[in-house]
């Protein structure tokens, strides 16, 4: 809403909650698809041995997991396939270490 002066005026408070709402789903939405990138990226640079891209594979499908709670069925799917995929390359990367711990 325009005042006389050409001024905004300010928003009420239900168009600022709704605004604050937007906002968070896309801050998750945002690092949901940071989390899978950086889990796929990290192999690229070297870290595959390390915990890295575990940790934020797993921080990525929490993430999708809440988007998917949000009824955001596109990105979850998505950032959640990337997470996936990534924890799975690391699995497959560690794998012959793994074996070794665990078979002593």
């Amino acid at each position: 809403m325009i005042e006389n002066d050409g001024v905004e005026a300010p928003a009420a408070g239900d168009e600022r909650e709704a605004r604050r709402r937007r906002s968070e789903r896309l801050t998750r939405i945002m690092w949901a698809y940071i989390c899978a990138a950086i889990t796929l990226l990290s192999f690229a640079v070297g870290l595959g041995p390390s915990f890295i891209p575990l940790g934020f594979g797993i921080l990525g499908c929490v993430l999708a997991g809440q988007l998917l709670r949000e009824n955001e069925r596109r990105h979850s799917v998505i950032a959640g396939a990337l997470a996936l995929g990534g924890i799975m390359i690391w699995l497959t990367y560690n794998w012959p270490t793994i074996q070794r711990h665990i078979a002593g």
